[in-house]
This record gives C-alpha cells, structure tokens and sequence, in this order.
C-alpha cells in the first residue's frame, strides 16, 4: 500500500524523497564500491596487475622491522602475489564491512516492502513497459516530461537489476571466501557469478552517475546528498503520480511527447 500522507520535510514546501537511512546508505556504498573496484580488478584481471603491484608497497613499509615481509628483494611474480594477497584481504574486510553495514537497511526497507517506489504504478504488461521506454526517450532525448511516479521505468529497471546483482555477488563472494567447502564445479560457477555480476553492477554505476548529473536530475542529486527533500512544486510537475497518490490531489500534466520533441526543435524547452 502506497502512504497516503504526505511526508513533509523540515522546510513546509519539500517532499521527503530518500530518509536519513537511504541517504546514509547510498552514499557510504560509494565508499565501499571504491575498494571493491580497486581490489577486485587485480583479482579479475591480468590486465589490472599494476594495481596488485601498488598492493604490494605495505610490505617495503614492514620489511625494516620484518625483513622477511620486505617486497624489495622480490621478483616481479612474488611482488605481484604479495600484492595480490594485500588485495584479497582488503577486499574480505570490505565485504564483511560492507554486509554488516547492508543487513539493517535490508530489513527496514523490507518492512515497506509493499510500498516501494519501483513496483510499476499500473502493471508489469509489455505495453506498460514500452509505454515506460517512451517516457525515457521524452525524459533523456526531448527534454520532455511524462507521468511517472518517484521513480521512471529505467530507475526501476536500475534498482532491480542491482538487488539481484548485488544479492548474485554477495552469494558467490562468501562462497569464494569459504571454498574449500564447496565442490570445483561450484567454485567455478561462484567465480563466473562473481566476475558476471561485478561486471554488471560496474557498467550500471557508470550509466548510473551519468544520468544523476543531468540537469534534469539535479533535484534529485540535491535531495539525495543533501536533506533527503524535493520541492512541492517540483514533484507536482514532475513526478505527478507519485505527488497524486501522497496528496490525492491532481499533479500537473506534462507536454505530450509530440509536443516536447516540437519544443526541442524549437529551442524552447527548459530542463527547470
């Protein structure tokens, strides 16, 4: 069930639009995402060996009270386990980090459940779909605007892709972790989910912060690294079945997709 009541923010004219928990959430998985990358593309790749080689550096740090730790003397393979070895154990603590910082929000999230922002707002049809993908093209091609909820079809899609890609990696890496009680047929599958999702949770980050620094999204990117809040009016125009079902009153009606393209052409239309 969709809230009825508006969530006002502290200024009388905002919409709380992400929680205090979101907001934390979101922007600490930026940090942990920083050390997944930068220890994970070593373990992934050959092609990333010079990072495993920066990993190594702790060890020179080390060797004058523990020559045997020293990575001076070694051979350019011995740096590149050494290295490999420091990555590994990062990206471990990362993780358990990153899991211990991920099971409370689960659980508060899953509480309000019913009420999530990216079930679709009529069906899961093909039409309701491909009515969605006509709204990306008026949002990011014509500058245009549709009726959409909090969140457009694309935003949704994101979100549901990295539930399950973040849900795939999290598996597979605790059982990579624990491999020894695991058969090979299953360390070889964990090592593929884990290669497959990180793959896929990195290309969508990138699409991800390309999209937020749109002008278009800008509110968004405020409100979510800011106070949480969008602006009444804001919402009204622009996320108007969503401002519809938290007020019951009728949002504004945006430019049909004939008219926003027409207005583009025309160098009229404003991203406001």
């Amino acid at each position: 069930m969709i809230p009825r009541r508006m969530p006002m923010n502290e200024h009388p004219k905002t919409i709380v639009a992400f929680t205090q928990l979101q907001r934390s959430y979101h922007n600490h998985v930026l940090h942990y995402m920083i050390f997944f990358i930068i220890t994970g593309l070593p373990l992934l790749s050959t092609s990333f060996s010079f990072l495993a080689s920066l990993f190594a550096i702790p060890y020179d740090f080390l060797g004058s009270a523990y020559p045997v730790l020293s990575a001076s003397g070694l051979t350019d393979n011995e740096r590149l386990s050494a290295g490999l070895q420091v990555a590994r154990v990062i990206h471990r603590i990362t993780a358990l980090l990153f899991v211990v910082h991920t099971i409370p929000f689960v659980v508060v999230q899953l509480i309000h459940v019913r009420s999530w922002a990216i079930w679709p707002e009529d069906s899961w049809g093909p039409a309701a779909l491909f009515r969605g993908i006509k709204g990306l093209w008026v949002n990011y091609v014509c500058f245009g605007h549709v009726r959409i909820g909090k969140f457009n079809v694309g935003q949704k899609l994101f979100a549901w892709t990295m539930i399950l890609a973040v849900t795939a990696i999290t598996l597979s890496g605790f059982a990579l972790m624990f491999r020894g009680h695991f058969p090979e047929g299953g360390q070889e599958f964990s090592r593929f989910v884990h290669a497959a999702s990180f793959v896929v949770i990195g290309v969508f980050l990138i699409v991800h912060l390309y999209l937020a620094l749109l002008p278009m999204n800008r509110q968004s990117l405020y409100a979510m690294f800011r106070d949480g809040g969008l602006p009444v009016d804001y919402v009204r125009s622009h996320h108007a079945i969503w401002y519809e079902n938290l007020t019951g009153k009728k949002g504004i009606d945006p430019k049909p997709a004939e008219k926003a393209e027409q207005s583009v052409a025309d160098g009229k239309l404003t991203t406001s």
